[in-house]
């Protein structure tokens, strides 16, 4: 019976010890912290109880069980890492960037483009987006090969293209229209059209007859005078070039007569 009492008192006598002990241990600013923290957990969990955060415990587990409370803790390590690696120039440029997003989605929605968007997906489905994005590759391409002269030059056509149209407008370009309407509905244009093949060739033996009349008289200015007389005759109807030139020259009387007398 004493063993069994002699248990008890030494365990609250030991207690009592470490009571005294940890009472001696502590100092008044360890015992001010120890309240402190005791206090703010205290109001921690009035805060918790008050707010209804006990209601978000089985959700906590389930995000816990799920992995999905450890995919939030990864990706708000990402934005603060994030946050720490923008500089005031990156978060102004950004800024500016968005701003100026928004202003441009502002101006789409009310100029209406919005209308415009399934047009711009046919142009996409039949490839004419791509054509018009070539087109304005060769363009800038052209633009950039087109040096200071090439395009005074081609300014300078361009005006003497215009005065040239001014000039033929005010030259009474409307009656030569209003000539080759008629001659068309006359039939006269078509008939002048197939007649041109004819004509040139014309010309063609024209201007051959006219170079051989320059050259005899190139030659006769440089041949020796005739010697005159019957003999001199002679002597030149027989060279068969003569009577040849002789023939021919007969003929072509012959079919100038023929002609003449026709009409």
């Amino acid at each position: 019976m004493n063993a069994q009492s002699e248990g008890p008192q030494a365990v609250e006598l030991e207690v009592e010890r470490v009571v005294e002990a940890a009472r001696d241990a502590l100092t008044d600013e360890m015992i001010s912290r120890l309240s402190s923290s005791a206090g703010d957990a205290v109001e921690l969990m009035d805060q918790v109880t008050r707010s209804g955060l006990g209601k978000a415990i089985p959700a906590l587990a389930q995000m816990v069980h799920n992995g999905d409370l450890d995919r939030l803790g990864q990706l708000a390590r990402v934005y603060s890492s994030a946050q720490d690696s923008l500089s005031d120039e990156m978060i102004g440029r950004l800024s500016e960037a968005i701003g100026e997003g928004l202003s441009l989605l502002d101006q789409v929605n009310r100029a209406g483009l919005d209308r415009a968007i399934p047009a711009i997906a046919e142009m996409v489905n039949n490839g004419d987006l791509n054509r018009l994005v070539k087109l304005a590759r060769v363009y800038g391409s052209a633009e950039d090969a087109l040096t200071d002269e090439m395009i005074g030059r081609l300014t300078e056509t361009v005006g003497t293209g215009l005065s040239l149209l001014d000039r033929f407008n005010r030259g009474g370009a409307d009656r030569v229209i209003a000539m080759l309407e008629h001659l068309e509905g006359s039939g006269a244009l078509e008939r002048l059209a197939s007649t041109v093949p004819k004509l040139e060739e014309r010309l063609s033996f024209v201007q051959d007859v006219l170079a051989s009349i320059d050259r005899a008289v190139e030659v006769n200015r440089q041949a020796p005078p005739a010697t005159g007389g019957i003999s001199g005759l002679w002597q030149m109807l027989r060279d068969p070039e003569t009577q040849e030139t002789l023939r021919f020259m007969l003929t072509v009387g012959k079919e100038l007569r023929r002609g003449l007398m026709k009409k």
